[in-house]
């Protein structure tokens, strides 16, 4: 059987989870022996170049027209699209070449404009994409777009589709341009979305949260099958001592960005009043905005000795950098898909305190291998950081109850390439 495993942008980025969890099922199904070709998607490109990556063959795919990549893939002759990427493009050739699609769900984007599930209020959204329901979050996503949201409400969908239909014939103003196109964009997001619900033969869930918001808006549940995601184990995990009147250390692993809620944990941390304590952040930013964020988090708490950047590591770094410290923290206040970090931390033994952010409940039984939360609540989380100073005893004692909850990357690839033949049926 021979796989395509469409990249979630550059094959090579680790800039977020679901590029990295990408890699790692390639490289493990190629330890697997199984007939793989990846494609990876650069937007620096015009032409498609070929590489060969570990006896593969890897094609990285530029601005192309939809015409010569339909033509590649035809002479390819894949048996099965798994499409991480590029997934209405993806599901409407397959349907036009007769060729099965997988899909994965990493974010909340496959369904929301806004990207995140995240609402216009810092609340994990719970409604149907719409017009009505999306243009205060896509607005907001803009800047100055929220105060234009009072205005640019008064127009009907079809007047400010046809705005924005408009604008796209005309040079690109700073602001006005993609104020005025929010409309077409959740209009295409929509029309995207359906490529997708008509055209995939199963869709993965990591979770069943991000389940239940595909089937709110209209995908079959009879395509959807939960399946959550594995990670490369630590080739050396030792135990954890006794903490005792030691340093407890908190830490956080992943991109420095809003929804992650990183505000929130600086907020809880920065109002303990306990000195014996620190929090590490790893991680680092990937664009203009989460560079922003960022420098705007270190100016404001850069009087709190006890909170230390380290940067960005290289995922192959992640289990060292993590294995001296303590108690994993997840904040985020969007939907979060699966949380690589949160397996990460299990598999060596760490407990973790998060927030029910989707993801989290996948991995985390409240109380025996980490601790649940509700998002966007600093005083929520500076409670339970505090219970967990005061009896250092209880994270040792989730060790092993942490460990057992974590699938292995090769566990995973098995289950990945049965749904493939099943599909392929």
């Amino acid at each position: 059987m021979r796989i395509l495993q469409v990249a979630s942008g550059n094959f090579f980025s680790t800039y977020g989870g679901g590029q990295v969890y990408v890699k790692n099922i390639v490289d493990e199904m190629i330890r697997q022996h199984c007939s793989l070709v990846v494609f990876s998607f650069l937007n620096n490109l015009d032409v498609i170049k070929k590489k060969d990556y570990k006896g593969i063959d890897l094609y990285e795919i530029g601005n192309i027209e939809k015409e010569e990549l339909q033509q590649l893939i035809q002479t390819i002759q894949p048996d099965i699209i798994h499409a991480h990427s590029q997934k209405a493009l993806m599901c409407t050739i397959g349907q036009a070449l007769h060729i099965p699609v997988i899909v994965t769900s990493h974010h909340g984007g496959i369904v929301c404009p806004a990207g995140t599930l995240l609402n216009f209020k810092d609340e994990i959204c719970n409604v149907s994409v719409s017009h009505t329901n999306c243009l205060p979050c896509v607005l907001r996503n803009v800047r100055s777009g929220k105060y234009w949201y009072p205005f640019m409400k008064q127009l009907s969908m079809e007047q400010y589709i046809s705005l924005g239909e408009k604008l796209q014939a005309k040079p690109f103003i700073p602001f006005i341009t993609p104020i005025g196109q929010s409309a077409l964009y959740i209009n295409c997001k929509q029309k995207e979305w359906q490529s997708i619900v008509e055209g995939c033969t199963r869709m993965i869930a990591p979770c069943h949260a991000i389940k239940e918001a595909m089937i709110r808006n209209g995908l079959d549940e009879k395509k959807i099958i939960v399946i959550p995601h594995g990670i490369p184990l630590p080739s050396n995990v030792s135990s954890l001592s006794f903490i005792g009147n030691e340093c407890v250390k908190f830490f956080y692993v992943g991109r420095i960005c809003y929804v992650k809620g990183i505000h929130v944990l600086l907020q809880a941390f920065n109002s303990l009043q306990q000195d014996n304590v620190e929090l590490h952040l790893i991680g680092g930013a990937g664009n203009k905005g989460e560079r922003r964020y960022m420098a705007q988090l270190q100016r404001k708490y850069k009087k709190d000795s006890r909170i230390i950047w380290h940067g960005k590591v290289e995922p192959e770094q992640v289990f060292d950098e993590i294995k001296n410290l303590h108690v994993l923290v997840l904040p985020s206040i969007c939907l979060e898909i699966f949380g690589l970090n949160i397996s990460e931390a299990l598999a060596m033994g760490k407990s973790v305190l998060a927030t029910r952010c989707g993801g989290a409940e996948m991995q985390i039984e409240n109380g025996v291998n980490g601790w649940l939360v509700e998002p966007n609540d600093a005083k929520a989380l500076k409670a339970k950081m505090e219970d967990i100073i005061n009896d250092v005893s209880i994270i040792p004692s989730m060790e092993m109850s942490g460990r057992k909850s974590v699938i292995s990357i090769e566990e995973h690839c098995k289950i990945l390439v049965n749904l493939y033949k099943e599909s392929k049926l």
